[in-house]
């Protein structure tokens, strides 16, 4: 199939957390509206075995408000202009930016029984200056969730008051999804269901958090120390070093990076295993997308460009269950997984690579940082 360009809305922020999140909520009003209006249904098809609507589930999202309000008062400022701007309370916010804690309903101890079978999720590969072309270094990802938020994708080119500029991929009224900062710095993520999901920070404050510290080591802390509110791995890189933590709600593990690595959806540090989520891997998928990423990037280890890590987010081994994933199909938006976009970067040469949908399907565009 011949490669399709997409269009991706860009949304500059700067000045204060509050003035970032109002001209937010502003610039994307009509989608924030559109994405909230739709998001309860991929939840609830996604807990089938929980009766639950919108207010339960802010409800439920609520326990996590006063962590944003006491670890991360900059980013409770720019939620509160978002909602502002939107035309929100700051409480659906809020739930827009819990989407991935949502998940942790299917936790046996927070009432889920059963995984909906078709779901899969994220590939992230690190590429150290050992492993890359003329020593350089990549880290990058295939995000993968239900269609439904494909349509919903924007850019945020933040220039904040205080801190590194940062380009953040995101949805409309959430604080971001990965990202990369100028000081070189840049951060994927996999999503793992861990069955310690407890009241704490949200996601999108981890990611923010990473991105607003000037050192590796800063970003590193914000998501190792940070209260959080789920299970998650971040691969992180910048300034020579490179990182994968595995973190479920209290306890993280550092995996080590010789050169290559990838990381899918299943634990992999033995301290980390006794957190999974039973049901949550319902298929293999995630096994064989971690060993294909692998076997992948050690047989070109040394040699690594940017084309060969679009080629790997390529992928179709054990489709449609596959790095470069595809929902089945006869399923809808609102449970079809697929790829909803791709990204490689190269941190230390502030070069950002998005592709907006399957990487099969679609080209992939360079943006620059604010």
């Amino acid at each position: 199939m011949a490669a399709m360009a997409k269009s991706l809305p860009i949304v500059d922020l700067e000045g204060s957390p509050y003035a970032m999140g109002l001209r937010h909520g502003q610039a994307l009003r009509e989608a924030v509206h559109a994405f909230l209006e739709g998001i309860t249904e991929v939840h609830r098809n996604n807990n089938a075995f929980i009766q639950t609507d919108r207010e339960t589930l802010i409800g439920f999202c609520l326990r996590n408000l006063s962590f944003v309000r006491n670890h991360s008062p900059d980013l409770y400022a720019e939620m509160q202009g978002i909602a502002d701007g939107a035309g929100l309370s700051l409480e659906e916010v809020l739930y827009l930016n819990s989407f991935l804690e949502l998940e942790d309903l299917r936790a046996s101890s927070l009432g889920g029984r059963l995984l909906h079978a078709p779901l899969w999720g994220c590939t992230t590969f690190s590429v150290t200056a050992e492993g890359g072309a003329d020593g350089r270094a990549f880290l990058g990802q295939t995000y993968d969730m239900e269609k439904y938020y494909e349509q919903f994708l924007c850019l945020l080119r933040l220039r904040p008051e205080k801190g590194p500029s940062q380009l953040v991929v995101s949805l409309p009224g959430v604080l971001g999804l990965v990202g990369m900062n100028s000081v070189g710095t840049g951060l994927v993520i996999n999503k793992v269901v861990a069955t310690d999901a407890a009241p704490g920070l949200v996601y999108p404050c981890i990611v923010r958090r990473a991105l607003a510290a000037g050192r590796i080591g800063d970003s590193l802390g914000a998501v190792i120390f940070s209260p959080r509110a789920t299970g998650m791995t971040y691969q992180l890189a910048g300034g020579g070093a490179a990182f994968c933590a595995e973190t479920s709600a209290a306890r993280y593990e550092l995996l080590e990076i010789d050169g290559v690595f990838a990381h899918t959806n299943h634990w992999l540090g033995e301290s980390m295993r006794r957190f999974e989520t039973a049901g949550w891997l319902s298929h293999g998928g995630s096994m064989v997308r971690k060993q294909v990423a692998d076997k992948y990037l050690r047989a070109r280890r040394g040699t690594l460009t940017p084309d060969m890590l679009r080629e790997l987010t390529r992928d179709h081994t054990n489709y449609p269950r596959c790095i470069c994933a595809h929902g089945f199909p006869d399923e809808d938006e609102t449970r079809a997984f697929h790829s909803i976009f791709a990204v490689i970067m190269e941190p230390a040469a502030g070069r950002f690579e998005f592709c907006l949908g399957n990487p099969c399907e679609n080209t992939y565009d360079a943006y620059a940082l604010p």
